[in-house]
């Protein structure tokens, strides 16, 4: 009975304190699980939009069972406190799930703010962003013409498959300096699950363990606690996924079969044996190897999703592709800045369905205050990019396709892009948590995207008259990346001239690239 009233007594005095708090508006709660109950499992990012409007406001407290989260809704607040104020904003919340039971610390996204992480990054910015990029680039462009246009061609229905290894192919070879199947290969086949498993794990509010850590003690066998077998699942998972590529890299070192890479550049520059650092190459490769390619290949997915809904696009996009490379080459990375209608429909297309719609949550490590509102140290905070992308404000229609948004009267890029630019606002994430891959995911969009539509016209499948089946599109909103459902449609070679250049250099004996 002591121990109760003690229980009680504690409870009160934690609501009386937050009560002299002013906290930045939200829902009302209820007491003790506060709005646990009001957190959607799938796209929590809408719900919250939707508070940010009742409200008024583009910061919000939500309040999950006594775990402060607080969601920003607009570029100007992501930007005033996960940018200015990263040194206090850019810390992650210690997940039970993902981060203990499924062992997702090792990757370098989900570790907290401290000395390991800063030298996580550092080796990434240095390989990734620095004088080297022209190798990266290279890669992205043998994979997009060896790997993902030949398949289209040959086995258009499976394209989903063949996006993941074309661009999946890119990376496992820029990290780890492996072969990679052109169907089928086993690398990609272990990341997507690994993928499936940190993504899904981590989504907020899904797992009452997150909200209540004691939980992780009880068996598997206990009522209710079905996310303990799925911890220990993802668990096996995650860990074949970062220690199986990077010693069959290791070996190919030894034997002289690697490609040069990400993983062999960092272990030459060893000196001398060094556990420490290789355990620190061997996280942040399977960091990099895992998130560097989900936003692309999603992205990848969501272009011909717009291709099949708005044909009027293809056409011009095509039109302007086909008068910059004539029909005697593929596209090139170098094109780019002659084609501004592409570049305005890729960035209207991050704008209209954000890959990341929430991102990966930070968490502050001191109290703060803003606009004249309590941010409690340990808050969640989310960079609200659905809301960001979808403020009637700052695009007119928001629901509306229209890459007309980024372009001036005369058809050029506007230059000094007086509305937000989604390929640099917000789709990569905030302050020092921004996304280190973003060139290549840029690259990649935009080469894959570029050759699909010198290659090929992307049309509605046809029912047994021949007549187009309007197609359907699903986002289950389960996991931090927003991955469309498998959609079917009908992809053809644009020209015999095409399917020409397609096979030109293309190894049909090999089964690798």
């Amino acid at each position: 009975m002591k121990v109760l009233l003690a229980i009680l007594v504690l409870v009160a005095l934690v609501f009386w304190n937050r009560s002299k708090k002013r906290y930045p508006p939200g829902p009302k709660h209820l007491p003790l699980l506060g709005n646990l109950l009001d957190i959607p499992r799938c796209h929590a990012y809408k719900k919250f939009t939707k508070y940010s409007k009742e409200l008024d406001s583009d910061i919000i407290y939500v309040d999950a069972a006594g775990q402060p989260i607080i969601v920003l809704s607009s570029l100007k607040a992501c930007n005033d406190l996960l940018s200015k104020r990263s040194n206090i904003y850019s810390d992650r919340f210690h997940q039970t799930m993902s981060f203990e039971l499924v062992d997702c610390k090792r990757l370098f996204a989900f570790q907290p703010y401290n000395d390991e992480w800063r030298e996580a990054r550092r080796l990434v910015v240095k390989y990734f962003t620095g004088p080297g990029k022209t190798p990266i680039n290279n890669c992205i462009t043998e994979f997009v013409r060896k790997a993902l246009l030949p398949n289209l061609l040959n086995t258009p229905d499976d394209f989903f498959t063949h996006i993941r290894n074309g661009i999946g192919g890119s990376i496992v070879s820029l990290v780890y300096g492996l072969p990679t199947q052109r169907e089928k290969d086993p690398w990609i086949a272990l990341a997507d699950e690994a993928l499936a498993c940190m993504t899904s794990t981590c989504v907020p509010g899904k797992y009452a363990v997150d909200i209540f850590p004691f939980l992780k003690h009880i068996p598997e066998w206990f009522p209710e606690a079905q996310f303990q077998k799925e911890a220990r699942v993802g668990r096996e998972i995650v860990a074949r996924y970062i220690h199986e590529p990077f010693e069959a890299s290791k070996r190919g070192m030894a034997e002289g079969t690697t490609q040069p890479s990400f993983v062999t550049r960092c272990l030459e520059s060893l000196a001398g044996a060094d556990e420490q650092k290789e355990l620190l190459i061997e996280n942040v490769s399977s960091t990099f190897a895992a998130g560097g390619t989900d936003t692309s290949v999603t992205a990848v997915k969501n272009f011909f999703a717009v291709l099949l809904l708005f044909p009027d696009i293809q056409e011009k996009a095509q039109a302007e592709v086909d008068s910059v490379i004539g029909s005697g080459r593929l596209p090139e990375l170098s094109d780019k800045p002659n084609m501004p209608y592409l570049r305005a429909v890729l960035k209207e297309l991050l704008r209209w369905n954000p890959v990341a719609p929430a991102g990966l949550p930070h968490m502050t490590t001191e109290d703060d205050s803003y606009k004249g509102y309590f941010i409690p140290k340990g808050s969640i905070v989310f960079g609200n990019t659905w809301a960001i992308m979808h403020d009637e404000s700052v695009f007119p229609e928001p629901f509306n396709f229209d890459p007309t948004r980024f372009l001036t009267p005369e058809g050029q890029l506007k230059a000094d892009m007086d509305i937000l630019d989604p390929e640099t606002d917000a789709t990569f994430g905030f302050g020092r948590r921004i996304c280190p891959g973003i060139d290549f995911g840029l690259a990649s969009f935009w080469l894959s995207a570029a050759c699909i539509l010198a290659c090929f016209n992307i049309a509605p499948e046809l029912d047994e008259m021949g007549t187009p089946i309007p197609p359907k599109f699903e986002y289950l909103g389960k996991e931090i990346i927003a991955h469309p459902e498998p959609f079917k449609c009908r992809i053809t070679p644009r020209s015999k001239e095409t399917i020409a250049l397609i096979r030109a250099g293309y190894d049909e004996n090999s089964r690798y690239i």
